[in-house]
């Protein structure tokens, strides 16, 4: 009787083992869903260039999908991002509580960006520079960390560098932390090892199709999956 309840459970165990796998949406059906709903991630820009790329920043086997683009004299960043639903249905929208923001996103079209690992939790914190100008003499950066927290896309500001021109040869740079403190240059250059002491520090290459809306609108269905793929190749730390 004992081994006829051990090997129920152990089918039980087996049957739904089977029933989330077959549920899990596999690789190229994700890439195919991407590609389906490219109206919802392509960037509208008239004469920029713009940049795409496929990426699993969460580390959670369901792919997000991130487009950028840089616009304007002041050098502001777009954002879109979307990610597969856990049923493989549906591209969700990782902006949702950014949707109405009017700051400039973070520049985020690099190849390759630092990524501190939280062991505890498992969230991964990805460091991106943000650049704007007014005009030729103002300069605003800053240093933001972003990461994915239960599906949404969140950025956390962690210091900030302004340099102001008084004339070509003179300037005044001033630097301060995320809650407005006054730095200095190396402990700008240095704050994500500050904020994110204890934590194990890598690097992830993000592997970028850059475009236009012309050239866009002229690939097939089957050249933008061919892109996304290539796109994949983009590594995160172990």
């Amino acid at each position: 009787m004992k081994n006829k309840v051990y090997i129920f459970a152990l089918m039980i165990v087996l049957l739904l083992s089977f029933a989330a796998a077959q549920a899990e949406p596999g690789y190229n059906d994700q890439i195919k869903l991407i590609a389906a709903n490219s109206d919802l991630w392509k960037q509208d820009v008239e004469y920029n260039t713009w940049g795409y790329v496929i990426t699993d920043l969460d580390q959670n086997n369901r792919l997000e999908i991130l487009s950028c683009s840089v616009q304007g004299t002041g050098f502001y960043s777009y954002i879109k991002a979307y990610e597969v639903s856990e049923d493989g249905t549906s591209l969700k929208n990782l902006m949702e509580k950014l949707e109405e923001r009017t700051d400039s996103s973070p520049d985020i079209m690099v190849t390759s960006v630092p990524v501190y690992s939280d062991t505890k939790t498992g969230r991964l914190f990805y460091i991106f520079d943000d650049m704007i100008r007014n005009g030729m003499a103002e300069y605003y950066e800053n240093k933001r960390a972003v990461t994915l927290n239960d599906g949404l896309w969140e950025e956390t500001p962690l210091a900030h560098k302004t340099t102001i021109y008084a004339d070509a040869d003179h300037a005044e740079i001033t630097y301060t932390d995320g809650s407005g403190n006054a730095i200095s240059e190396t402990q700008y250059a240095s704050i994500p090892d500050i904020v994110f002491a204890g934590m194990e520090p890598g690097k992830a290459c993000l592997n970028w199709i850059t475009t236009d809306n012309e050239d866009f609108a002229a690939l097939s269905n089957a050249q933008i999956i061919e892109n996304l793929n290539s796109s994949a190749q983009s590594t995160y730390p172990d």
